[in-house]
This record gives C-alpha cells, sequence and structure tokens, in this order.
C-alpha cells in the first residue's frame, strides 16, 4: 500500500470528506512536505481505493454550492488501514538518500563550493527548525497526541542534523586532503608501483 493510501484511508478513518477536504487536511498537516503527497494524486487514489473497495462514495448538495462526492471508509478500508499501519511501524525502509550521496561523494566538488551547499542546507534546516518550534508551541495540547510526536520527533531529528552538519561543516573545512579518490596514501603508492 502505497503512503498516499495509507493517508486517505487514515484521514477517512477520522471522518468522512469530499477531495477538497482531504486536500486541505493534507496541507493543514504539511503531509505535502514531508509524505510528498501531492493533490493530483489525491483524486486518483480516490479512484483506485474506491475500486478495491476500500471507500465507498456518495454524492452531497449543501446550500446553493454545487454537488460534490464525499468519501468514507468501509469495513474493508478500516481493517486494510490497520494492518498498513502496523506494517509501516515494523518497516525499517530506507528511501533513496540523496544528500548521503552528496556526503558520500563530497570530495567530488571544490572544497569552498561544498562549504557554500552546507551553509545553505544549515539556513534552510534552522528555518523548518524554527517553523516547527512554532508548530510545537501552538499546537501543544490542542491536536491528537500522535500528531504532536510527529511535530516533536522531526524537532529532535533536527536538532540531530544541526549538530551533525556543524561537525561535518568543520571536517570539511580542516581536512587536508581533498580528492574525489578513494584511496588511502599507501595503497596509493603500491597502486604507482605495480604500474
Amino acid at each position: 500500500m502505497s503512503k498516499n493510501e495509507i493517508a486517505i484511508l487514515g484521514l477517512l478513518a477520522e471522518s468522512p470528506m469530499h477531495g477538497y477536504q482531504i486536500h486541505q487536511q493534507i496541507k493543514e498537516r504539511e503531509m505535502d512536505y514531508w509524505a510528498k503527497i501531492k493533490l493530483p494524486s489525491i483524486y486518483s487514489t480516490l479512484t483506485r481505493l474506491e475500486e478495491q473497495g476500500l471507500i465507498t462514495s456518495g454524492k452531497e448538495k449543501v446550500g446553493n454550492t454545487p454537488e460534490r462526492t464525499v468519501y468514507s471508509l468501509t469495513p474493508a478500508g478500516r481493517d486494510q488501514l490497520s494492518e498498513t499501519v502496523q506494517f509501516f511501524l515494523r518497516e525499517d525502509n530506507h528511501p533513496e538518500w540523496l544528500f548521503g550521496l552528496g556526503v558520500a561523494f563530497i570530495c567530488g566538488a571544490p572544497r569552498e563550493k561544498v562549504l557554500e551547499a552546507l551553509q545553505l542546507r544549515r539556513k534552510n534546516l534552522e528555518k523548518h527548525q524554527e517553523a516547527l518550534t512554532q508548530e510545537a508551541t501552538n499546537y501543544k495540547d490542542k491536536i491528537p497526541f500522535n500528531w504532536y510526536m510527529l511535530i516533536e520527533h522531526a524537532l529532535k531529528n533536527m536538532e540531530l542534523e544541526l549538530d551533525w552538519l556543524d561537525r561535518l561543516v568543520n571536517t570539511v573545512q580542516k581536512v587536508e586532503r581533498w580528492t574525489p579518490e578513494w584511496q588511502c596514501d599507501e595503497c596509493a603508492e603500491k597502486t604507482k608501483g605495480e604500474i
């Protein structure tokens, strides 16, 4: 089951919603940022979930607004949500990590450019940390515990990331050897002798 599917099933477990409400909830909870769920994928996911019998739809008209489709979770959808939540909590999936690749091959770029990129990353992380800190203050005791714990988890990771990033910058500034070759000096000498 995809991240879009679990997100939509989870939101519909809270209450029936139409597509735009689902989109608003995703934006409000910043799932478009941290779960990378985008508006166009919401409607295709709703269609797929309905075809699988995990949700149902019905028409609703409120006042003078146009008729809209409201989606609800089926018992099969509730079971699937439960199974998927348990799987996601157990799973130790390692998604692609572009930053990790950048660090792995850091010596492939000029040191000055690396330091510029890392400083820019730090500024962006600090802005995000500031926003998360504000959210934690605003939402404390106002949202369900699990959503608050997500904010707290992000803040803790942000603190560790900033600390580690400072250590990386310090090391980049001090390291004497700056080469993309993955060899020690001794190995390089042996290789020369063999040629």
